[in-house]
């Protein structure tokens, strides 16, 4: 059995950009966990294992009931290692291909996040790349913010910088002062959270392209259409604090996560009222409903008694065609040329390279001689030409 300090490896649940996660046992308290351990090809580059360590700083100076809690870190097996909650529950991004969000649970879910992110933003932490894969939605409805790998953390004595011409976050939800290279607050998080409300209520991004250029340019210059135009059956005031989130200018936006949070409580306070207001509208819907209920009843029967007297010829339903798989084309270059390309961990090729995928998470790895390896997940996430360069590292003499 595979194990990292004390912690029994179960499963594998997953792999990302930076690690493998495992579901792990803790007998010293029998107790599940997420084991977070960092790849083996990362634990001698000093940047990852100091941005590794720095999620769980982050995370480990938090404590909310909408946030992951980490429980230990440690070394085994010559790599790095978080022990966290064992979330029950699926990310918003999952939930939201399969089926729309109703107004309430946008509600909610705005206002649990914004509560969060107002708790860690007194606290110094600034997560930086809040998106719907990055917000899990339990069983019982309870919102928790993941992955701090990137956070900002407000203290003199952290060292971690930013590598040169590396940028921090998931294009569609980055602030413009993110895509401008200015420092961010907590101002940044609540316009992706914003992002995020807009996503679900209109049933569309804000905004999108072919490519990040095209992206970043309208996250900086582009004004969105209100989400009430996209979608009219949403609320005129939930659109409007969500096109409050988005202005360009932070000093426009919500100034905390808190202030966010009560105009969002504040709506779902109106629309409480107008449900009691329409109660005796209700009732006579209901009696009318009655009503046509018991007409329809005598009318199946009708139907059901005069179908055993002449029954219909038996008919074969054929399934309808299988929609077919969308693509995207995925092109990757490097600096220098000639990098070989593994995709979910097989080899591709060497770059220049250009492979067309199916939409989703796919793990990127590419490695040269001489030069340390690069690895991140992309999410293809439309159809199109997403356009990948990356400048890499030679290792020191």
């Amino acid at each position: 059995m595979l194990k990292f300090g004390r912690y029994e490896v179960i499963s594998e649940l997953g792999k990302g950009a930076m690690g493998v996660v495992y579901n792990a046992h803790d007998p010293r308290i029998d107790r599940f966990v997420a084991l977070k351990a960092l790849h083996d090809n990362l634990v001698n580059d000093d940047y990852f294992v100091q941005r590794f360590f720095k999620e769980a700083v982050a995370i480990g100076r938090l404590s909310h009931p909408n946030i992951v809690t980490v429980y230990d870190v440690g070394q085994d097996h010559g790599t790095i290692y978080i022990a966290m909650e064992l979330l029950k529950g699926r990310a918003i991004s999952d939930l939201a291909r399969e089926r729309p969000f109703g107004i309430d649970e946008i509600v909610r879910i705005g206002i649990q996040t914004a509560e969060a992110l107002d708790y860690a933003h007194g606290r110094g932490i600034v997560h930086r790349d809040i998106k719907p894969a990055n917000i899990m939605l339990g069983e019982d409805n309870q919102v928790k913010i993941t992955d701090f790998g990137i956070a900002h953390i407000e203290d003199v004595s952290s060292t971690l910088q930013t590598r040169a011409g590396e940028i921090l976050g998931t294009p569609v939800y980055m602030s413009p002062e993110q895509v401008l290279g200015t420092p961010p607050d907590g101002r940044s998080d609540l316009y992706a959270l914003g992002v995020i409300l807009y996503e679900l209520a209109a049933g569309k991004r804000p905004f999108g392209g072919p490519n990040m250029a095209v992206i970043f340019k309208q996250v900086t210059d582009r004004k969105p259409p209100a989400p009430v135009s996209v979608n009219p059956s949403i609320p005129r005031a939930l659109s409007d604090i969500i096109m409050r989130c988005l202005e360009k200018n932070p000093d426009r936006r919500f100034q905390t996560g808190r202030d966010m949070a009560e105009a969002l409580r504040a709506l779902s306070v109106i629309k409480t009222e107008k449900r009691a207001d329409g109660a005796s509208v209700q009732r006579r819907r209901i009696l009318k409903s009655i009503y046509a209920v018991g007409v329809l009843a005598f009318l199946l029967i009708a139907v059901v008694i005069g179908l055993k007297v002449f029954p219909l010829k038996e008919q074969v339903v054929e399934e309808p065609p299988k929609p077919p798989v969308e693509t995207a084309m995925l092109t990757i270059e490097s600096d220098p040329v000639d990098a070989e390309v593994f995709i979910n961990g097989t080899l591709k090729g060497r770059t220049p390279l250009q492979i067309e995928l199916p939409l989703g998470k796919q793990e990127v790895r590419m490695q040269l001689q001489d030069y340390y390896n690069w690895e991140a997940q992309i999410d293809l996430d439309q159809a199109g030409e997403t356009p990948v360069f990356v400048k890499l590292n030679p290792v020191a003499d």
